[in-house]
């Protein structure tokens, strides 16, 4: 079988064995790294000479027939389009997934972070304070979607890096007199909890070595004062668990503010309900917005918090008299917490002002006494006939 056309855009090849076409494509996929399917020379033909593009003619291999673009549905338009641009697939993963198999769907995200990250490339490389600095950008995002992939990825990458210093790659150019050598990485993103994990696994790992790693996080979030991971590479231990009191004072600072707002909604609902109670309004209905607002958050946003900041406690009780005053919350949780509680505020004041109606206020009515007290008319202006009578008054004329 030999090849007749190779389509780098497409990523695609086309070969003949006789009489007989096969279209064969990668897939990104450890189990089944490329398809090898059976397809009509009249297909090849349509593809090579420009008819139809590389996706039509997968879908031609896989289904057996062409589809125009007018019979596409919005979900299948959307889907051709992130297959022709995988790195659309980074900016929204969570509304993505739903397009895709798991299959294909890791597929188009191993395809779009390896033309983001680019394992096989070395980003720079230069001289830093005495050192050999080897620089290694990360601009992908941490998504639980993608989060397995780009782990694996970025393994790939900063094992490369690891071969390229042991190898000594840069000593004709650099030069070999460096007392040590660092794997500066620069994240767009700040990194998960699975993602600090396996830098502070590669740490360890590059603690015995004339390596170490330094990590630069975003100006945004939890470290946002630059800190390395390991200042120290032969202390991995300990920024491991500086690591965790970091995020231990953030859980608890953020928890503190969470509970803040929680005791200020439930006071706010009690306030107007008293109001709706004294002006003999309905407040039942008041009532369902409040468990339709502050119970959940309540539950889903101060719940999950109480229960892992008792956790660490648990693990630290030496942790609970620390301070929170130096520690950022990431912007995410904090937008988290801010919708929320906005949210339930306009919520339970929008449906006290559909119940609350003013009670009428009455006149009072006085009683017996004040009735015998009220002061007697005098008619002294008022003539008296006695008996007289009064003259008539005669109608017509007086000549």
């Amino acid at each position: 079988m030999k090849s007749i056309y190779t389509s780098q855009k497409d990523m695609l090849e086309i070969c003949q064995d006789g009489d007989k076409y096969f279209l064969r494509y990668p897939t990104f996929n450890i189990t089944m790294p490329e398809v090898v399917q059976e397809i009509p020379k009249e297909a090849a033909d349509s593809y090579m000479s420009g008819e139809h593009t590389g996706k039509e003619l997968m879908n031609y291999a896989q289904y057996g027939f062409w589809k125009s673009k007018k019979q596409y549905t919005q979900d299948e338009s959307d889907k051709l389009f992130i297959e022709d641009h995988p790195s659309f697939i980074l900016k929204n993963p969570e509304n993505s997934r739903c397009l895709f198999t798991a299959e294909e769907f890791r597929q188009i995200v191993t395809q779009a972070i390896v033309s983001e990250l680019e394992p096989s490339e070395l980003n720079a490389i230069g001289i830093v304070d005495s050192h050999l600095e080897l620089l290694l950008v990360d601009p992908v995002g941490w998504e639980e979607e993608i989060e397995a992939v780009h782990l694996e990825i970025l393994q790939e990458k900063i094992n490369n890096y690891i071969h390229f210093l042991e190898s000594k790659q840069y000593v004709e150019r650099y030069g070999d007199k460096f007392d040590k050598k660092v794997i500066h990485i620069t994240f767009q993103y700040s990194p998960s909890d699975n993602g600090l994990a396996f830098l502070a696994a590669v740490q360890k790992v590059l603690q015995n070595s004339d390596m170490s790693l330094k990590v630069e996080l975003p100006d945004d979030d939890i470290f946002s004062d630059k800190e390395n991971i390991s200042e120290d590479s032969n202390h991995p231990n300990q920024d491991q668990e500086k690591l965790s009191k970091e995020r231990y004072l953030q859980i608890k600072k953020e928890y503190k503010m969470r509970l803040v707002l929680v005791i200020v909604l439930f006071v706010l609902f009690s306030i107007l309900s008293i109001l709706l109670i004294i002006n003999l309004n309905r407040f039942i209905p008041l009532g369902a917005t409040a468990m339709a607002t502050v119970v959940p958050f309540n539950h889903f946003l101060l719940v999950p918090l109480w229960e892992e900041k008792k956790v660490i406690e648990a693990e630290h009780p030496e942790w609970k008299d620390l301070s929170t005053s130096g520690a950022r919350v990431p912007s995410t949780e904090a937008s988290k917490r801010n919708i929320a509680s906005i949210g339930s505020i306009i919520a339970l004041f929008l449906s006290f002002a559909l119940l609350y109606r003013p009670a009428k206020v009455y006149q009072k009515v006085p009683t017996a006494d004040e009735l015998k007290n009220l002061p007697k008319i005098e008619n002294k202006g008022i003539p008296k006939l006695d008996n007289k009578k009064i003259p008539k008054i005669k109608r017509g004329l007086e000549e």
